[in-house]
C-alpha cells in the first residue's frame, strides 16, 4: 500500500496560521511517522501581486483602519463575495495545479484561502483528496465554511455549535480539539533555568508583555503605572522585530530594584510564559492558545475587530484571563490580580483547564484515521494544560 500523504496549507497573513500548521505537522511526525506530510504557504503561489495586496492589505487594515476592518468582516460573513472569489480563483490555478501535481490523499487547511480554492478544484474534478480544516479562532465565519469540507476540527463547543447550527455541518464532521500549539508548549519548562538565564527572581511576580498589537506609547505607560502600584513586580517586554520599541522599553524610568528586560525577537516565548505570572498580549487564536497551554492568564490589552474580538469573549466566558484596553486598565487589572492571591489562582487553574495542549496531537490522530492505511494511535490522551 503507498504511503499516505498529507499537505498541509496555511496562509502567511497573520502569524497564527502558519504556527498552527507546524504544530501539526509536528504531531503527525511524532504520532504517525508512516504519513509523508508537506506544509506550504498559499499565498506564495497565489502571483505576486495578490500576494502583496493581501498581506499590506490585511495589516493596514487591521492597524490603521480597524473599524472598516470590522465592516469588511461582517459584510462577507453575511454574504460571499463574488467578486473576491472570482478573483482568488483566477489567480490560485498555480496553487491548485501545485496540490494535484504532489497527489496528496488529504489536504488540511489552517487558514481560509486554501479551502476555499481546494473545494472548487473538488467539485470541478481537478483533486482528488479530503478536505478538511483547523479553524484557528473561537468563530466560525463564513470563509471557513465549504460543504466539500469533510471534518472540521475547532476551538470549542460554541464553535462546534455554529456550524452545525449555522451551515447545517453534520455533527460527526466537527470535532472540539482545541486551536493547536507547537510542540514545545505540550512539554514542562524549567522555570528556574528560564529565571537564571533572564536574571528574574522566581519568588517574585512577573508580567510578560508581548508587543503585537501593541503601540510603543501605551505599552511603555502600562509597565511605568503597573510599577507605581506594585514596585516589586518584574517586567518582561518581548518586542519582537521592532528595534525602536524595544529601544523605548529599555529606556524607561523604573523604581529602585525593578527589573525590566527588554527583549526583541526570542524563540523562548514558551519558557517566558512559564515563568511569568500573568501574560498581557492581544487576543490572536495561537498566541491566546499558547498563553492558556502553559497556563498562564491572559490580560488581553487589544484584539482586532471581529475574530480577535470572539478570541476575547471566549477567554473572559472561561474565566482564563480579563480584557484591559487602556494602560489604565493594565494597571488596575494586572494590579487587582497580583494583590487578590486567591483570584489569581482560581484563574490560573481556569486557564489550564480552558487550555488544551494536546490539540495537534488529536488533530494528527482525526488526520490519520481519515487515511487508509495509516496505523492508529493507541497512547493515552490528556486535556489540560501541561505543567510548568
Amino acid at each position: 500500500m503507498p504511503t499516505p500523504r498529507v499537505l498541509i496549507a496555511s496562509g502567511s497573513a497573520g502569524h497564527g496560521h502558519e504556527m498552527a500548521a507546524q504544530a501539526v505537522q509536528e504531531a503527525l511526525a511524532d504520532r504517525h511517522p508512516g504519513i509523508e506530510t508537506r506544509r506550504i504557504d498559499a499565498l506564495e503561489w497565489m502571483g505576486s501581486a495578490y500576494k502583496h495586496v493581501y498581506r499590506r492589505g490585511y495589516t493596514r487594515l487591521v492597524d490603521r483602519h480597524p473599524l472598516l476592518w470590522r465592516a469588511l468582516y461582517d459584510a462577507t460573513d453575511r454574504r460571499s463575495s463574488a467578486l473576491g472569489h472570482a478573483l482568488t480563483a483566477l489567480m490560485g490555478g498555480g496553487l491548485v495545479r501545485e496540490v494535484a501535481r504532489w497527489q496528496p490523499d488529504l489536504v488540511l487547511c489552517t487558514h481560509f484561502l486554501a479551502p476555499e480554492l481546494m473545494a472548487r478544484a473538488l467539485r470541478r474534478g481537478r483533486l482528488k483528496a479530503q478536505l478538511q480544516v483547523v479553524i484557528t479562532d473561537h468563530d466560525a465565519h463564513r470563509v471557513w465554511y465549504y460543504p466539500e469540507v469533510r471534518r472540521y476540527y475547532v476551538a470549542s463547543e460554541l464553535v462546534r455549535a455554529r456550524l452545525v447550527l449555522r451551515f447545517g455541518t453534520p455533527e460527526r464532521d466537527v470535532q472540539v480539539t482545541g486551536i493547536p500549539v507547537r510542540r514545545a508548549f505540550r512539554q514542562p519548562a524549567d522555570v528556574l533555568g528560564v529565571c537564571t538565564r533572564f536574571g528574574l527572581d522566581p519568588d517574585r511576580p512577573m508580567v510578560l508583555f508581548l508587543s503585537g498589537g501593541f503601540a510603543a506609547g501605551p505599552m511603555a505607560r502600562a509597565i511605568v503605572d503597573l510599577w507605581r502600584e506594585r514596585a516589586d513586580v518584574q517586567v518582561v517586554a518581548v518586542c519582537g522585530r521592532n528595534v525602536r520599541l524595544r529601544r523605548r522599553i529599555s529606556r524607561l524610568p523604573r523604581p529602585a530594584g525593578a527589573v525590566l528586560r527588554a527583549l526583541g525577537f526570542v524563540k523562548e516565548v514558551r519558557d517566558l510564559m512559564a515563568a511569568s505570572t500573568l501574560v498581557v498580549g492581544k487576543s490572536g487564536g495561537s498566541s491566546m492558545a499558547e498563553s492558556l497551554a502553559v497556563g498562564r492568564p491572559l490580560v488581553v490589552s487589544t484584539a482586532i475587530p471581529g475574530q480577535e474580538e470572539r478570541n476575547a469573549e471566549a477567554l473572559v466566558e472561561a474565566g482564563a484571563g480579563v480584557r484591559a484596553s487602556t494602560p489604565e486598565e493594565i494597571r488596575w487589572r494586572v494590579a487587582g490580580l497580583l494583590e487578590d492571591g486567591e483570584a489569581l489562582r482560581a484563574m490560573t487553574e481556569r486557564a489550564r483547564r480552558f487550555g488544551r495542549p494536546q490539540a495537534a496531537l488529536e488533530i494528527a490522530d482525526g488526520v490519520a484515521a481519515s487515511l487508509p492505511g495509516a496505523t492508529a494511535w493507541r497512547g493515552p490522551h490528556f486535556h489540560g494544560a501541561a505543567s510548568a
